[in-house]
């Protein structure tokens, strides 16, 4: 019972609010399982050489499924907010972007060797690709797209979870419209961060009846720090939470 209630929140806040940065959990599915979940994602960034500090607000849905053993993918759908410090054209009169939620939605996939240790260690490397757009009321907007990757090293905890961490890339591209029509394009600086991701399944069983989690990942760069007007510089904070469904053919035997 708890279970099913617990499934039908993540539903409803899936089809509310619609990852974070990664394909959180970064802990690995198996073969046959499918996941939804919910996510938010606060994360600061530096926008151009002019190092413009920039923050997005992202609400994602996921949904995730394991064809093999180590190996997922899966599709984020969702709304991406943005604050940037100040618009990309000289001829804006107010100096501070603040962007409405606009469509977002991308891909990830996971990939991890076998456990070794007494199946508490493993290699394992998670990409993510999507699309954003922010528009303000005043016409002005900032789209494009931003990519990560990141490669590490993943412990499980028995009858808790995982801890996942190592480096990680991260790129933004994209064009920024003035309310006056110019265009201009923008990227990021500081691509390099250091990422770390705790995985808590909340029940202790077997996966293959099912199992809800929460996930927190953060990112930061020797750079983080924080102002009045844009609050999150150059370090990122994740929340995502789902439901692993079980196995849904195949061998019933199939431990967490």
């Amino acid at each position: 019972m708890k279970s099913i209630i617990f499934l039908n929140l993540v539903v409803c806040l899936s089809w509310s609010a619609f990852s974070s940065n990664l394909a959180n959990p970064a802990s690995p599915l198996p073969k046959a399982n499918v996941l939804i979940g919910a996510s938010y994602h606060l994360g600061g960034y530096t926008l151009t050489n002019l190092e413009i500090p920039a923050m997005f607000n992202r609400f994602h849905g996921r949904v995730d499924y394991a064809p093999v053993t180590w190996f997922s993918l899966g599709v984020d759908v969702g709304a991406t907010q943005i604050e940037v410090d100040r618009y990309i054209s000289a001829r804006d009169t107010i100096d501070l972007f603040h962007g409405e939620y606009g469509f977002s939605g991308g891909a990830h996939l996971k990939l991890s060797t076998p456990a070794i240790l007494k199946k508490t260690l493993s290699l394992f490397t998670i990409g993510q690709g999507t699309t954003f757009s922010s528009k303000n009321d005043r016409g002005a907007m900032y789209g494009g797209y931003d990519g990560c990757a990141v490669v590490g090293l993943q412990f499980r905890i028995p009858n808790f979870g995982y801890i996942s961490a190592g480096p990680m890339v991260y790129l933004i591209e994209g064009d920024a419209e003035g309310s006056d029509g110019r265009n201009s394009t923008y990227s990021n600086v500081n691509n390099i961060r250091g990422w770390i991701a705790i995985d808590y399944i909340m029940k202790s069983i077997e996966l293959t009846k099912g199992n809800p989690y929460i996930s927190v990942e953060f990112s930061c760069t020797p750079d983080a720090s924080y102002s009045k007007r844009i609050p999150i510089q150059e370090f990122s904070l994740s929340v995502s939470i789902g439901y692993i469904s079980g196995k849904l053919y195949g061998n019933n035997k199939e431990p967490r």
